[in-house]
C-alpha cells in the first residue's frame, strides 16, 4: 500500500523493489539512498532487485532516491536515477466508550456508544467485554465527515438476578485503522447492575378471634411476613395498612387490620410491595386465610303447653317434676343451651 505504519516501523527491514529499463542489465548495482543512509543490491535476471531498508529511514524521510550505473562492452556508462516517496500512518487509532444508563435495574437496557478516532477494520462485538450482561445490535458504522470520527453503537442488556456495583465496558486492540495500525485498549466510565428483585415471603394469616380463620366486628387480623428491602405498601382485603419491624428480627414485618361491621364476608387477601435503592420493586399476593362474618346469628323460641292442657291441677303440683317442651328457630341449632327462668329460679337444657 506505499504506507508504513506503525507495526512496520517496530519490525524488521523492509523490502523496497523496483525494476530497471534501457541498457541497465543483470548484475548491475542499485543503490538507495534513504535518510543518508546507503543501500545496495543487485539487478536480477528479470531486471527486478529487492532491497532491505530500514524502517527507521524510510519513516524519517518518506523519500527513496534510487540509481543504477550500467556500462556496455566499450565501457560507456549510464545512470538511472529515480526518487520515490513513501506514505507514512505511524498514528494509531483510539477509542472511547460510553453508556445512555449507568444504573441498570430489573427491564433497562443501555446504548453503548464506541467512538473511534478514525475509520477501522477488524471490529465486531467479540472485541468487547461487558461484565454482567449481554451485548448486541451492533450497528454500522457512522462517519463524521469534518472530523473523520467513526461511530458504533451496541445494546447492553444486564443478566438477572445481579447485583454487583463494580463494572466497565472494554476494548480488546484487535481491531486496526485501515492502514494496518493495531487499535488501543479502551474502557468506560464504571456501570451499576442491580437486577435482583426483593424477595417476599409471607408466613401467614391469622385472626384473634378464638378460631383463628374467622373474625367478627373488631377483631384483629394479623399478617407476618419477611422482606429483603423496605416495604412500601400493604393492603389487608384492600385496606392500606401499615407495615411493623419484628424488634430484633431483621428484615420481619408485621401488618394488622381491624375488622369493622361492614366487613361482613369481604377478602381478607394480602398484596405486600417492596422496593429496594435501585427501584426494583416486587409485589407478592396472599390468598386471604380468615373468614370475616360480622352479622349476628338470629334465635327464636316457642314453649308448648305445659301439660296436656296447660293447666297445672292440685295432683299435678304435687307430684314429680313438670317437663316443659318447645322448639327453637332462625339460627339456633342443636347443642345450644335453652334456659328457662321460672319463679326466679333457672332450669337449662
Amino acid at each position: 500500500d506505499n504506507i508504513i505504519n506503525l507495526n512496520e516501523l517496530s519490525g524488521s527491514d523492509i523490502p523496497v523493489t523496483g525494476s530497471v529499463g534501457g541498457d541497465a542489465k543483470a548484475g548491475d548495482t542499485v543503490t538507495l539512498t534513504v535518510n543518508g543512509h546507503t543501500y545496495t543490491g543487485a539487478v536480477s535476471n528479470a531486471l527486478t532487485y529487492s532491497i532491505n531498508v530500514s524502517p527507521t529511514d524510510l519513516a524519517a524521510t518518506g523519500t527513496i532516491a534510487a540509481s543504477v550505473t550500467t556500462a556496455d562492452l566499450a565501457g560507456n556508462t549510464a545512470t538511472g536515477n529515480v526518487s520515490h516517496v513513501v506514505n507514512l500512518d505511524l498514528i494509531a487509532p483510539t477509542a472511547s466508550i460510553t453508556l445512555s444508563d449507568t444504573a441498570l435495574q430489573i427491564g433497562d437496557t443501555a446504548t453503548v456508544t464506541i467512538t473511534f478516532s478514525e475509520a477501522v477494520t477488524g471490529f465486531t462485538l467479540a472485541d468487547l467485554t461487558a461484565p454482567n450482561g449481554v451485548l448486541s445490535n451492533l450497528s454500522a458504522a457512522s462517519i463524521n465527515p469534518v472530523t473523520g470520527v467513526v461511530t458504533y453503537t451496541a445494546t447492553f442488556t444486564p443478566t438477572a438476578n445481579i447485583e454487583d456495583t463494580t463494572n466497565v465496558v472494554s476494548l480488546s486492540t484487535e481491531y486496526t485503522d485501515l492502514n494496518g495500525n493495531s487499535g488501543t485498549i479502551a474502557a468506560s466510565n464504571n456501570y451499576v447492575v442491580d437486577t435482583l428483585a426483593p424477595v417476599i415471603t409471607i408466613n401467614g394469616e391469622v385472626s384473634n378471634n378464638y378460631r383463628p380463620t374467622l373474625a367478627k366486628a373488631n377483631d384483629v387480623i394479623t399478617v407476618s411476613f419477611t422482606s429483603t428491602d423496605p416495604v412500601t405498601s400493604v393492603t389487608i382485603g384492600g385496606h392500606v395498612v401499615s407495615a411493623t419491624p419484628v424488634v430484633g428480627v431483621l428484615n420481619t414485618y408485621t401488618a394488622s387490620y381491624t375488622v369493622t361491621t361492614n366487613d361482613n364476608a369481604t377478602s381478607t387477601d394480602v398484596a405486600i410491595t417492596s422496593q429496594d435503592a435501585a427501584g426494583n420493586s416486587t409485589t407478592q399476593n396472599f390468598s386471604g386465610l380468615v373468614t370475616i362474618d360480622t352479622v349476628a346469628p338470629t334465635a327464636s323460641i316457642t314453649v308448648d303447653n305445659v301439660t296436656a292442657d296447660n293447666i297445672i291441677n292440685l295432683n299435678e303440683l304435687s307430684g314429680s317434676d313438670i317437663p316443659v317442651t318447645g322448639s327453637v328457630g332462625g339460627d339456633a341449632k342443636a347443642g345450644d343451651t335453652v334456659t328457662l327462668t321460672v319463679n326466679g329460679h333457672t332450669y337449662t337444657g
